[in-house]
């Protein structure tokens, strides 16, 4: 099958209905800017490691190809509209979540420092789209939601570009571990990390039992929220206690514990390793200064719990506070 038809060799193209415009109509500008934007978004995706993200711009990448399908077609009643009001409340839910995971943004920021650069690129080409659509809008209407939906997008796009580079920046403190004053385990820093862990548990209205350890695998906090199971009160301290032995976090001995793995049988060591997800090694540069553990909800609860306590040790590295 060949690619080319040669039908727009006269400088006109289709919609979907079989009605045929000029390629620089402002329709066509509007879906082809939108197309534009979907494959930078593509390129900032390729270029990160953080699986969260992959995910919610894949997601992204699919409604905007609905985005684009639903400005590429006029006739309502044959193509009904496919971006609603949900889709628009879905990314207001991830910009407040991950505004939470950064430090509040002081003045503007120049872009080119770190892979958010993508993200800066694909932010403004959203913004180019939307001025296309609304244009769009004023010569025939347009389905308001995808315009709300496009200017809630470019601020999504800026969250997560700026989540990029806090991420990076963090790395790059634990390379350098001088640069950090901290050096072990303190009650303080335990109970910040926990006090964001509840945060989190309390917002999916999931109790769990928190603990935190030292290097050495000694508890330093623990905390038990109402309603916790009180199985929980040993599990959560076996995962903080397996993220520190064996320096990674507990999600990663899933396959290595299983029937083919390397460390087949490791959980019946001591009784106290957990393999499966939830427990966090807690890191500044290759040194391991303590673990986290959350038990109480699923295993993504656990760990979405567990991260948002991680994100804070984070943070107390980079910031100081």
């Amino acid at each position: 099958m060949k690619i080319y038809t040669k039908t727009g060799d006269s400088g006109e193209t289709s919609l979907l209905g079989n009605i045929r415009v000029s390629k620089c109509d402002i329709r066509v500008e509007a879906y082809g800017t939108i197309d534009e934007a979907n494959s930078f978004l593509g390129l900032a995706r390729y270029s990160i490691t953080d699986r969260d993200i992959q995910d919610i711009i894949i997601n992204i990448q699919r409604e905007l190809f609905d985005v684009a399908a639903e400005l590429a077609s006029i006739d309502r009643e044959k193509f009904p509209e496919r971006i609603k009001d949900k889709n628009v409340l879905e990314i207001e839910k991830i910009i407040d979540e991950y505004s939470n995971k950064i430090p509040k943004q002081q003045g503007f920021v120049i872009p080119g420092n770190t892979k958010s650069a993508y993200f800066d690129v694909a932010r403004t080409i959203i913004r180019r789209a939307e001025r296309c659509i609304i244009s769009l809008n004023f010569k025939e209407e347009v389905n308001p939601n995808i315009i709300k939906y496009l200017n809630r997008l470019s601020d999504l796009i800026y969250i997560l570009a700026r989540f990029v580079d806090y991420n990076e920046i963090y790395e790059k403190v634990k390379k350098v571990v001088g640069l950090s004053p901290i050096k072990k385990m303190s009650l303080e820093l335990a109970k910040k990390i926990a006090e964001s862990a509840e945060y989190m548990a309390e917002k999916i209205g999931i109790p769990v039992v928190i603990t935190i350890v030292d290097d050495g695998g000694n508890l330093v906090l623990q905390e038990k929220m109402d309603g916790a199971l009180l199985l929980s009160i040993n599990i959560s301290k076996g995962k903080a206690y397996t993220a520190v032995a064996l320096k990674m976090n507990t999600e990663e001995l899933k396959d290595m514990a299983g029937p083919d793995g390397e460390l087949l049988g490791i959980n019946t060591v001591d009784n106290k390793v957990v393999t499966f997800g939830g427990g966090i090694a807690l890191k500044i540069g290759d040194d391991v200064i303590g673990g986290l553990g959350v038990s109480g909800g699923t295993v993504e609860q656990d760990m979405k719990i567990a991260k948002a306590g991680f994100e804070k040790f984070k943070e107390v590295m980079c910031n100081g506070d």
